[in-house]
């Protein structure tokens, strides 16, 4: 026997003896191997300390008797699959925990640990439906100093999924699949990005007295299929993009989300279907939000019925009134402009939250919700009482066959009235739309060539927590936040080009090697670029965009000027300058 057990071994005579605990003699005894199903937590993932978004097994292991402990094994023997706490290329990582709560193999190994009296530890392995996917026996080796080894076993029941809802009423409230939205933030990888394609929405309600999410994620079963999202970074799986009421991206850079939740908290999730799983008729879908404490939540989407929502909504619109509600920005306020008026119908019971009226022959855009820089619809019920909080946003009870009227100012010269679209938010997740087309009051819009001119609607560049383009003519993100510039654009015609130049440098939508950086071109929140960057738009009216550029070290500085160019279809170009 080595040096270092003798030594061992001789200290715990010494201890036994000196606390008069009996014989010495030196063995410990399995006493139970239990598997806690109840103990639904993420503390670690396949190799690590760290969570990963899935329910962890556990199970408790009593030991009694005197030695010293340098490694525990489990294994699942209806699967073969095995777990050690000193982990290697056949097993994997057996979380080990004390009686204390600390992690004994922090370090990824095991080290010696005396047992004097008896303990009691707790073993974790990742992905507990992995871990247990039936009826199992699992064995446990305990493998003292001296090598000899001690073992217990227990029976586990297949780990079903279930749904963790704490006896408060803390998690998550709802969960709606949506369907398709008009947005454009999430793609195939694992950051936010544009791929050119309309994403799918997801609603969801949280509820916690104080609580931190640190992952969130989907997954998606039709047709044998089985495709899932996240927001755990470098994990090789496709992004969920959130956003709040507003569209505000809450991912970080790396797509990772850290949201403070206290009390009641809605969002939206966005994911771009794969494999058409989310198309697929009779897909379910389930979420799995994880929380900075290790619990776990889970729910399964109710799935929104598209078709009662287009009939459940009817808009008219009526043309410029006589009433000065709302004017540019985001509040309640005259400008001595004759606001236009839309006349809604909800034919279904329920409270609207939210509006939005967008023009769908220039894309300019009302809404009622606050923080966004889109201007201010305002509302008023049947008697013209206005419904609008202070901030703008709404919260409306309405019973079937009620009626609104939505007011929203508009330049009479130049503009395009409509149609329109309207979409209503419901509390309960539901998307009500119509739109105006078909309806009375339309007058074409009188915009011509000699009409044609472009400015810019910012003061000077801005950052913005969205990463879209990088260094190159690649329309694709680069870890670094963008810089934007708000436009707007009045003609004719269809646009084949734009270039914003400085003093150092520049970016356009040109597939040459030319120097420059691409420049993103977004409407909404769509981005309108190509894969190759180049962008066809077609204008009749007066549309806005939103341009998107990597800073190249002058945009964010205290002085500097820029020119915008338009490159129109029959060769015009009409150009704009910004000075700052």
């Amino acid at each position: 026997m080595h040096k270092g057990i003798k030594a061992l071994m001789a200290l715990l005579f010494v201890v036994f003896s000196a606390s008069q605990l009996g014989a010495a003699t030196f063995k410990i005894n399995v006493d139970s191997l239990t598997f806690n199903a109840g103990d639904k937590q993420d503390v670690m993932g396949p190799a690590s300390a760290a969570a990963d978004g899935k329910y962890d097994a556990s199970f408790t292991l009593k030991l009694s008797g005197a030695h010293a402990i340098k490694d525990i094994e489990l294994k699942n023997e209806t699967t073969g699959k095995a777990w050690s706490s000193s982990p290697s290329s056949a097993a994997g990582l057996l979380l080990v925990k004390d009686a204390a709560g600390k992690i004994l193999n922090a370090s990824g190994t095991m080290p010696v640990v005396p047992v004097l009296r008896g303990t009691t530890l707790t073993l974790y392995v990742s992905d507990a439906y992995e871990a247990i996917p039936k009826d199992s026996v699992f064995t446990v080796n305990v493998i003292l100093i001296d090598d000899k080894v001690v073992t217990g076993k227990t029976t586990v029941n297949a780990y079903a999924s279930g749904q963790q809802q704490a006896s408060n009423g803390e998690g998550i409230t709802e969960l709606v699949y949506e369907g398709t939205s008009d947005l454009d933030l999430a793609g195939n990888g694992e950051k936010i990005g544009a791929d050119g394609k309309e994403d799918h929405r997801f609603g969801i309600k949280l509820s916690f007295s104080d609580a931190a999410v640190t992952a969130i994620k989907l997954t998606a079963i039709s047709g044998g299929k089985t495709v899932t999202w996240d927001t755990i970074p470098a994990n090789k799986t496709p992004i969920i993009a959130v956003t709040d009421s507003g569209n505000n991206i809450l991912n970080k850079t790396d797509g990772s989300v850290s949201l403070a939740v206290k009390g009641s908290f809605n969002c939206t999730l966005l994911a771009q279907d794969i494999d058409g799983v989310l198309s697929s008729p009779g897909v379910k879908v389930k979420m799995t939000l994880s929380l900075s404490d290790g619990r776990i939540f889970e729910k399964d989407a109710a799935i929104s019925q598209p078709s009662p929502s287009r009939i459940a909504l009817t808009a008219e619109y009526k043309g410029p009134g006589k009433y000065d509600f709302a004017g540019k920005s985001e509040k309640m306020e005259s400008n001595l402009n004759a606001d236009s008026c839309i006349s809604v119908t909800l034919n279904t019971d329920g409270v609207v939250t939210g509006i939005k009226v967008k023009n769908t022959k220039n894309g300019d855009i009302w809404d009622t919700i606050p923080g966004n820089n889109y201007p201010l619809v305002v509302v008023t019920n049947e008697k013209g009482e206005k419904q609008n909080k202070a901030d703008g946003s709404v919260s409306l009870q309405i019973k079937s066959g009620g009626s609104l009227s939505l007011w929203i100012d508009q330049e009479s010269d130049k503009q395009a009235f409509g149609p329109y679209t309207v979409t209503m938010v419901m509390s309960n997740g539901q998307v009500l739309e119509a739109s105006t087309a078909k309806t009375g009051g339309q007058s074409a819009p009188n915009v011509t060539k000699a009409d044609r001119a472009v400015k810019f609607l910012s003061s000077k560049p801005a950052v913005i927590n969205i990463d879209l383009v990088g260094k190159s003519k690649k329309r694709a993100p680069d870890g670094g936040k963008d810089t934007y510039i708000d436009i707007e654009i009045t003609g004719r015609g269809k646009i084949v080009a734009m270039s914003v130049t400085g003093t150092s440098g520049g970016w356009d939508t040109l597939t040459s090697n030319n120097g420059r950086w691409l420049l993103g071109v977004r409407e909404g929140t769509k981005l309108l670029n190509s894969a190759n960057g180049t962008v066809a738009l077609q204008i009749n009216g007066t549309k806005k965009y939103r341009l998107f550029m990597q800073d190249n070290g002058a945009l964010l500085k205290k002085n500097g000027k820029l020119t915008l160019s338009v490159t129109w279809k029959d060769g015009q170009v009409t150009q704009s300058a910004l000075i700052w």
